[in-house]
């Protein structure tokens, strides 16, 4: 990392951080396939003395479903599947119990929020207990929805995690394996990301999350249970992994894309997962030009209520960017990423 770029993301991240008060933020940049400049400020968690860690992994939420939609072009360039196939030839054993409309529904249009799926399942299927199967556990809620026809529109945008777990149970029948597995073989292990795990981080350096309550937040020990979403979510974001790793996960997206990761992914998939489907909306990620720039930002975020987290990558400046924070605020981490990719950017 040049000094070019590293002192003032320094700068701009010292602002950022001022803000935070008593609640932690971390950010990470990188260029081409240099070693990522990772920061963090404040403490791990509302009343603790100890330092968040550079090391420390965080909850990147719904930032999840670029893995599993890298997961699924994995498994189309070995012709196990096809974006365009119709559910019920990718879920045969399940096709007699789905509604019609749902047996047309394609990976494509899942991937990409087209497929008319709700949002999410109800309350009650979130709250219930689950097993150690957690390939039954994600087939037992699509069980509930598939018997009616879905809730949206075919082909217009309606964001949803019940999509991405059904992605999730596809990859599974066809690979035989659970979701969690291939997503550490077929991408953690290969890419070296090695401190990607699945659900709230835990580890002794990790920052805790936050919950608003009554307006005030309190602090949220991960090691509890309701950290996060129920684990049968996966697909769609129980992901955690540190900042270095994020960065790392972009920085192969934008190799890839320029056909030099055909071991992760062949160029014309990396490309296409990043094509527009609907206005913006790709396939795992959010592709909108920068304004008053030539450039392009492709990203994702997520949260699970208790962390927020947003990646970007520039290609036309082989640029990632990455922020990070132990609690929920979008319109902060979103306007905070965008002020530390202003400030990189005036900087080449």
């Amino acid at each position: 990392m040049t000094n070019v770029i590293e002192d003032p993301f320094r700068s701009a991240f010292a602002a950022l951080a001022r803000e935070q008060g008593r609640f932690a933020i971390g950010a990470a940049v990188a260029r081409g396939g240099g070693k990522p400049l990772v920061l963090v400020s404040g403490r791990r968690h509302k009343g603790s003395d100890e330092p968040v860690a550079l090391t420390a992994p965080w909850h990147i939420g719904s930032i999840t479903k670029s893995f599993t939609a890298s997961l699924v072009f994995k498994l189309v360039e070995r012709d196990q599947l096809t974006l365009d196939e119709p559910l019920d030839r990718l879920l045969v054993a399940q096709a007699p119990e789905m509604h019609p409309a749902w047996r047309n529904i394609t990976l494509r249009q899942v991937l990409s929020h087209t497929a008319g799926l709700p949002a999410n399942v109800s309350m009650v299927e979130l709250l219930r207990s689950v097993g150690d199967d957690l390939v039954a556990e994600r087939l037992a809620r699509l069980r509930k929805l598939w018997v009616d026809p879905p809730s949206g529109k075919v082909g217009e945008f309606l964001y949803s995690n019940v999509g991405y777990v059904l992605a999730g149970s596809v990859v599974e029948a066809v690979a035989g394996r659970p979701w969690e597995e291939l997503i550490v073989t077929e991408i953690a292990e290969p890419l070296g990301l090695s401190s990607l795990g699945f659900g709230p981080p835990t580890g002794a350096d990790a920052a805790w999350g936050h919950q608003k309550l009554l307006g005030l937040s309190r602090a949220r020990d991960p090691s509890r249970e309701g950290a996060d979403n129920p684990a049968w979510m996966g697909p769609a974001g129980t992901l955690h992994l540190n900042l270095a790793d994020l960065a790392i996960w972009g920085q192969t997206h934008l190799a890839a894309c320029r056909d030099e990761r055909p071991d992760f992914l062949a160029g014309e998939s990396c490309r296409l997962l990043r094509r527009p489907v609907t206005a913006e909306i790709g396939l795992g990620w959010v592709v909108q030009p920068i304004p008053n720039r030539q450039a392009t930002m492709i990203w994702a975020n997520g949260s699970n209520t208790f962390w927020y987290a947003i990646l970007g990558m520039v290609p036309e400046e082989d640029l990632v960017i990455a922020l990070v924070l132990n609690r929920f605020d979008q319109k902060g981490g979103d306007a905070g990423l965008r002020s530390l990719l202003a400030t990189v950017l005036d900087s080449l």
